[in-house]
């Protein structure tokens, strides 16, 4: 009762998020609160270090769509305190049984360990283990022991076998399993590209792995020659992705996609896995999936002129996230201009590490149809530099000291092509009024 009456002044007399506080002081007064509660019959986690929100958002939407009664997180609030302050929002306070079907959380990969006793979550989904804020979690094996010391043997895993360091969970953990992901694409690297390899030794029996194909950095197809650990065989499969018209194949099912970026097709092999293994049928999920047909919200986009601006949120502190942007822009036809930047390169500590740029194949913009890369925020100069150190010749390159005032008029007057943000979150708002400045 606290934490509802907390969001509550927070939320409506105050105007604020709200979030996270009711949580915290939940916390406070009874810090084994969530061990107290009734769970409902599906309580389903979503972690790793990208992918998570746009896995959580289609697993819910698919589920709301057939009437299952679904609480989740979808403010992206990830944390302990605000899936604390979720839960018992959504719990009566007299019988603390949660108000719902099916409890699905977003669950930051860090924080995992802390949200609830490990006995409550009946399905857990690994999207994969990458490099990601080293600042704050470490390598990724430090994250990966985090998740597999605070999964119980009941948990159904639901993994993407593409990426080794979580196939690993196989071999470390007595729990069921189910294992989803990606053949061969018209895109893929037959030898690794770039400096972002991970976890490419066999952790069954430590020789390296072999690779029939890279989707990216260390996540493709791979088998041990000396055992039998793989990616192969897989029980939900995508193949036949089309980026430039939205759909791809799972299990012989077309399927569409909600944006033109390779991460979409894993959030929605993700989410398709999940949904079928909880118990609906085929023609169930398909028909969210294709026929409640809506953009994505990750891509903002709106017109200025004749010109389209396509506004991605780009995460910073996780290069093959970033990287896969970037492989975005260049899939798309005719001339482009990009503006790229962050003001903060983490909301949750004040540490500014810098190191994951230079783990980003920042060449891939040193293209003839990129006209122009605007340098924005307050890290343009370090954006620039790492530009120059992947050659990207110095005449694409234009630094931004105050996007807010001129970045309409540099941009509009002296780029060409259609234009493409790679952003933060936090920046959204600021430069889309920016560019829209133009219109007058």
């Amino acid at each position: 009762m606290v934490n509802k009456i907390i969001t509550f002044i927070l939320r409506v007399i105050l105007r604020k998020d709200g979030s996270v506080m009711p949580g915290h002081i939940a916390h406070k007064l009874d810090a084994d609160i969530l061990n107290k509660l009734t769970y409902p019959k599906f309580v389903i986690g979503v972690t790793g270090s990208s992918g998570k929100g746009s896995t959580t958002r289609l697993i819910a939407k698919i589920l709301t769509n057939n009437k299952y009664k679904v609480v989740w997180n979808k403010n992206g609030s990830n944390i302990t305190n605000a899936l604390t302050t979720l839960i018992l929002n959504n719990t009566n306070p007299f019988t603390k049984k949660i108000k719902c079907d099916v409890l699905l959380l977003e669950i930051d990969e860090s924080s995992f360990y802390n949200v609830f006793n490990k006995k409550q979550l009946t399905h857990l989904i690994v999207t994969n283990m990458t490099r990601d804020q080293v600042a704050r979690n470490g390598e990724p094996i430090l994250v990966y022991n985090k998740v597999k010391d605070s999964i119980n043997d009941q948990t159904h895993l639901i993994l993407n076998a593409d990426d080794p360091l979580v196939l690993r969970y196989t071999i470390d953990t007595n729990n069921t399993y189910t294992k989803y992901g990606i053949l061969r694409y018209d895109k893929d690297y037959n030898t690794p590209i770039g400096d972002t390899l991970d976890s490419t030794y066999c952790p069954r029996c430590k020789k390296p792995l072999k690779y029939h194909f890279y989707h990216y950095g260390n996540i493709g197809s791979y088998y041990c020659k000396t055992c039998e650990f793989g990616t192969n065989p897989l029980d939900f499969k995508a193949k036949d992705i089309n980026l430039q018209n939205n759909f791809m194949t799972i299990n012989d099912h077309i399927v569409k996609l909600d944006h033109g970026a390779f991460f979409t097709a894993y959030a929605t092999l993700a989410a398709y896995t999940t949904c079928s293994i909880i118990g609906l049928d085929d023609e169930k999920i398909m028909n969210v999936l294709n026929n409640d047909y809506k953009e994505s919200n990750i891509a903002n986009m709106f017109r200025v002129g004749k010109r389209k601006v396509e506004m991605i949120d780009s995460k910073p502190e996780n290069a093959l996230s970033y990287e896969q942007t970037l492989d975005y822009i260049n899939e798309q036809k005719g001339f482009k201009t990009v503006i790229i930047g962050f003001d903060n390169v983490s909301r949750r500590y004040p540490l500014n590490d810098l190191s994951w740029m230079y783990d980003i194949d920042f060449e891939k913009l040193n293209k003839k149809d990129i006209d122009k890369i605007y340098c924005i925020g307050r890290f343009r100069y370090d954006v620039a530099l790492c530009l120059k150190y992947k050659g990207v010749p110095d005449t694409k390159v234009v630094i931004v000291d105050d996007y807010k005032r001129v970045l309409s008029n540099k941009v509009f007057n002296h780029s060409k092509g259609n234009i493409y943000t790679v952003i933060f979150l936090d920046m959204m708002t600021a430069v889309k009024k920016a560019l829209s400045e133009v219109k007058r």
